[in-house]
Formats: structure tokens, C-alpha cells, sequence
């Protein structure tokens, strides 16, 4: 698929979930009450300087190849959580098993199937995929065929990916300043991209996926509802093959934050953000 294309998509998805939330007051940026995640990793400047300290920093760090198994499964459960709330065992194990499998699904162990499972894991919103389908399958934009909300995520992956140039985007990760920090908020939403950049996590520009449970969240914390949030980071390079041939395989840290979906019982993504130098795309949308 050329970029044309999947910025065809991208706007199609946009503009159909704006105008499912259209009436419904944004999302306040006012600080909340709750308690304050720690810092997973930072202490560089947004400069010049700190940019090229953070890179010296990263590119230093002993990384593990991201292979399915039990090494990739142990480093993962060696990663410590920080909780001020009480999470349960099955809270606790669905937020490993949610790294682990996202870093399966999208490396060399992985395959169409797995990333389309991982995408599924929480449900889907039927009505907004099905939208999405018919608009994207019409007469005039017929370049992706799906009838079924798996079917039409399979052929984007799978497009998305080529678009990026990629067979896949993890191919070795560090775990040294990761750790999973969970917390609960009521009344507010504060964006961890936000609060990530004033500790001086990520200097450089950023690439974003903006996703729509984001907003939903936000709106449920204005109506009195407490959520239960997990968050994370751990530095990862991309596969040698895809890589830039002069400068060679990149790095850069990747965050993540998630919900914890009672009705679902699984954690699903409300944030996700790295470095644009390194491409990563996912299809968070109407997950």
C-alpha cells in the first residue's frame, strides 16, 4: 500500500470515531490527584546535549534478542512493579503476558496470525470496524479487501507493515530501567506523553499513536468512575535487514500505558509513543 493510502485509512478511521464522539466535551489537561507515577527512565535534557546523551546512553545498553521462549519470559517477569494499589495475581500476570505477547506477535517469532490475535484480545468495536470496512471496500476505495473485522485487520497489517518496509519492527529489547508502575485515577486524565517529556524521557521528536479509548477513558473518569492504569518503557532496535544501511540498526525507548478492562478482564491500550526515527504502526484503532 502506498502512504497515500494508509493516510487514506488513518483520516477514515479518525473521521468516523470524531464523529461518533461529536457533543461530547474533550478531555481536561488539569493535573490529577492522583498518585504521581515514578520516572522509569530520564535525566536527559530536551537540548542538543541531552539528545546526544540519551542516544550514547541507549545505544550502550546490552540488548536481548526478542525470540519466543522461556529467556524472553523470564526477563519479562524480572521486571519489577511499582503499585501504590493493590493489583491481583491475574491483573499482575495479564500485564506481562500483554508485553510478552505484543513483543512476540511483532518480532521474528511472530506471524499475521499472532498480531491479529494480539489485536483482538480485548474485542474490537464491531460497529466502528464495520464502518470502517464498507467505507474503505466501496467502489471508490476498494484497495483493501476484508468482509470480517479480522480479515480487514490482517490485510492493514499486513500493508502496513510493507508500507513501512518492514517484516516485522522488534528485533532486540533492554529491560534495564523498565519497570511497570500501576496507579488509579478518578476526575482527570493526564497524558503520559506529557508527563514523559517534562522528565526528560524522550528528547527528539516523537512519533504518537493516538487512540481513541483514550478519550473514552477520559470521559468515564469525568463521570466519577476511578480506572486502573499501567504504564511502561523499554528500549528496543529495530531488525538490521529493514534498517537505514549507513547508520545501521536505531533504538529508542517505547511507552506504553494500558487500562485494565474489568468487563474483558484483559489491559488495553490508551497511550503508546517512540521516536519517530525508528517506525513502529500499530492498529490500536477501535481496539
Amino acid at each position: 500500500m502506498k502512504p497515500l493510502a494508509i493516510q487514506t485509512l488513518y483520516f477514515a478511521l479518525v473521521a468516523i470515531w470524531l464523529a461518533q464522539s461529536a457533543g461530547i466535551a474533550q478531555e481536561s489537561v488539569a493535573s490529577t490527584d492522583a498518585a504521581e507515577p515514578k520516572p522509569q527512565y530520564g535525566g536527559f535534557a530536551s537540548d542538543d546535549a541531552g539528545l546526544q546523551a540519551h542516544l550514547d546512553h541507549i545505544n550502550s545498553l546490552e540488548m536481548m534478542k526478542i525470540e519466543a521462549g522461556a529467556e524472553l519470559q523470564q526477563a519479562i517477569a524480572a521486571i519489577p512493579i511499582e503499585s501504590d494499589i493493590a493489583l491481583t495475581p491475574e491483573q499482575e500476570a495479564g500485564l506481562r503476558a500483554w508485553l510478552y505477547e505484543l513483543l512476540v506477535a511483532f518480532s521474528a517469532s511472530g506471524n499475521d496470525s499472532l498480531a491479529i490475535a494480539f489485536y483482538m484480545r480485548g474485542g474490537v468495536d464491531h460497529d466502528l470496524m464495520k464502518q470502517v470496512i464498507a467505507y474503505m471496500n466501496s467502489e471508490r476505495r476498494g484497495f483493501l479487501k476484508g468482509d470480517t473485522p479480522r480479515d480487514f485487520l490482517q490485510a492493514m497489517h499486513r500493508e502496513t507493515l510493507e508500507s513501512n518496509g518492514r517484516d516485522y519492527y522488534f528485533e532486540k529489547a533492554s529491560f534495564l530501567h523498565s519497570a511497570f508502575t500501576a496507579f488509579a485515577v478518578q476526575d482527570e486524565y493526564t497524558s503520559y506523553q506529557d508527563y514523559a517529556q517534562t522528565h526528560g524521557m524522550i528528547p527528539g521528536v516523537v512519533y504518537s499513536n493516538k487512540l481513541p479509548l483514550q478519550q473514552a477513558v477520559a470521559q468515564q473518569l469525568q463521570a466519577g468512575e476511578t480506572r486502573v492504569f499501567a504504564q511502561f518503557m523499554f528500549i528496543d532496535e529495530e531488525p538490521e535487514e529493514s534498517a537505514d544501511f549507513e547508520k545501521g540498526p536505531r533504538r529508542t525507548p517505547c511507552f506504553f500505558r494500558l487500562v485494565w478492562d474489568p468487563e474483558w478482564v484483559v489491559w488495553r491500550p490508551v497511550e503508546a509513543f517512540f521516536n519517530s526515527q525508528v517506525r513502529h504502526a500499530f492498529l490500536f484503532y477501535g481496539m
